[in-house]
């Protein structure tokens, strides 16, 4: 059973136990294939062995750390960590150069070239040749983030406004918390309780925010009694979340923290690039693409604050990579130590010549 000294029987073993209690209970010594003792063994055991495994069952859900996704939400809860939801992405969509004062109205469906769907929020007139217009994302979702510039194309042609347009600041959507991430934050729950105002509290109401999935408390930050809290997100290339992000946490954390105490400061993440020079023995663009994620896994698996990004582990992550045959690491040619608020991210990478030598 899940985790537990006991061995759940099988059904052959339930079924030649009950047989031999039976027929030692009966004082029978011969085993006729059709007697009530051969019977009653196989009911009999077949009901208790589904007992055994409803009790397995129960052994495994009746905590979460390897719970079922519906006895997640049981557990949850009770510890007041409820799933993070999905967002929907938000933003603008502009037109410039407009003639005159054209009107796009509000609930006006957009669509991207990939099919993903926005719809504007208000009622907005054209002025001075720019059409700047709120939208939301019609489906939650990291899907709906748009790159600015990205071309946007309305779904019904509007007299005087042209039929595409472009992303502007169009952020913000987040998938449904990964089930994995949720367990990790339910059982941090179990490990720390809430101390009013202990370190850990402050790293558990920071990820209770869509977007934010790290954090670290800074004790007195600016002073006695201050509180620094930084937060990042689980994005490898761009891990500093953005302002209104940021306000979010602290807007959440501040009707939580204690009532004494003598300030709040919550900031994003200094992202610290690491620019790396590589030789590839072996050199395709499909290899030098599985190099770059195994890089950026690196960044978001290694770092942390006032933490060091070894060269052997960037080496190792480069070895790791489909297709690489044999490096060189250029550079960096020595261990990059990161400062107390600083992340790593990935920075400039230089395809080097390979040489078959070392160095």
């Amino acid at each position: 059973m899940a985790d537990s000294q006991f061995a759940r029987p099988e059904l052959p073993q339930l079924i030649a136990t009950i047989r031999s209690d039976l027929l030692t209970r009966f004082q029978e010594d011969v085993l006729l294939r059709r007697m009530d003792a051969e019977v009653y063994a196989r009911v009999q055991a077949a009901a208790v062995h589904t007992l055994y495994g409803y009790i397995d069952y129960l052994a495994r859900n009746m905590l979460p750390d390897m719970c079922d996704e519906d006895w997640l939400y049981r557990h949850a809860r009770i510890k007041r960590c409820p799933r993070k939801d999905a967002v929907a992405a938000a933003g603008y969509v502009r037109w410039d150069g407009i003639s005159g004062t054209p009107t796009l109205p509000a609930g006006t469906q957009i669509q991207r070239d990939d099919q993903v769907t926005f719809t504007t929020l208000q009622t907005v007139k054209a002025s001075g040749g720019l059409l700047r217009v709120p939208v939301i994302a019609d489906v939650a979702g990291t899907a709906g983030n748009t790159d600015d510039g990205t071309a946007l194309r309305l779904g019904t042609p509007i007299t005087g406004i042209p039929s595409t347009g472009y992303a502007d600041t169009l952020t913000g959507g987040d998938d449904t918390e990964e089930l994995e991430t949720w367990r990790a934050r339910v059982m941090e729950r179990y490990y720390w309780i809430p101390q009013g105002g202990a370190d850990p509290d402050y790293v558990i109401w920071a990820k209770e925010i869509v977007g934010i999935t790290r954090a670290w408390t800074f004790r007195h930050y600016k002073g006695t009694g201050t509180v620094g809290v930084m937060v990042a997100t689980s994005n490898p290339v761009n891990p500093a979340p953005g302002d209104d992000l940021v306000k979010a946490v602290r807007d959440h954390i501040l009707p939580l923290a204690p009532v004494a105490g003598g300030g709040l400061f919550v900031f994003a993440a200094t992202e610290k690039s690491i620019p790396v020079t590589i030789a590839l023995a072996k050199d395709t663009p499909e290899i030098r693409t599985a190099i770059i994620a195994e890089l950026n896994a690196l960044m978001l698996r290694d770092g942390a604050p006032s933490g060091k990004i070894y060269v052997s582990r960037i080496s190792e992550a480069i070895s790791l990579a489909t297709g690489e045959v044999a490096h060189q690491l250029r550079v960096p040619a020595a261990d990059v130590v990161l400062g107390k608020t600083e992340l790593p991210v990935l920075g400039n990478i230089t395809w080097a010549t390979y040489t078959g030598e070392n160095g």
